[in-house]
């Protein structure tokens, strides 16, 4: 009988020791997941607000003052970042892609044939190579564009194409702005 009752006690301990180191687990996991952009600390004290995207899995921060207006229609979606009682605002587009990136200039003249590519440079955003260039849009005058590709991380998915642009004179708001973006 001695020797069921220890059974039986070392049976319970494993199960709450069991139940302890699950529940730990889990709970970490789930926080992280849950706070992942949280562990990103904010790397310029200009653009103390953070805009987080658990759809796409992807923050960036921006400056006091702006309001971000997301709207999104089938699979696309379109963030618009605006100062109130001002022109200053830069938007970034989504859209589904399945073309492998890095975005180039005649890939973009594919098809946009008429779009002005000025000054194309590459650097890197959030570990992807980035077309960064000068156009003109016939509504806006000159304007600042950023487009890249983020491959997506599910199999048989496609990725993402990301377009930011603002008006030619907040060129370096957006260099700000886009050198926080971080996919989580």
């Amino acid at each position: 009988m001695k020797i069921v009752n220890w059974k039986l006690i070392i049976l319970i301990t494993l199960v709450i020791i069991t139940a302890v180191l699950w529940y730990f687990v889990h709970d970490k996991s789930a926080q992280s997941a849950q706070n992942k952009s949280e562990n990103y600390p904010f790397i310029n004290p200009e653009l103390p607000k953070r805009y987080d995207d658990p759809d796409l899995n992807f923050f960036v921060d921006y400056s006091e003052g702006f309001v971000v207006n997301a709207t999104a229609e089938e699979s696309v979606k379109v963030l618009v970042f605006s100062k109130n009682n001002s022109d200053e605002s830069f938007q970034i587009f989504i859209m589904p892609y399945d073309e492998p990136g890095p975005i180039t200039p005649e890939r973009i003249l594919i098809d946009q044939p008429e779009m002005v590519i000025k000054n194309p440079q590459t650097i890197e955003i959030a570990g992807e190579e980035t077309l960064v260039f000068f156009s003109t849009d016939p509504d806006l005058g000159d304007v600042r564009e950023v487009w890249f590709v983020h491959p997506s991380t599910t199999l048989g998915a496609s990725g993402h194409l990301y377009q930011a642009s603002t008006y030619a004179k907040y060129d370096e708001l957006l260099s700000k702005v886009m050198a926080t973006f971080r996919f989580k």
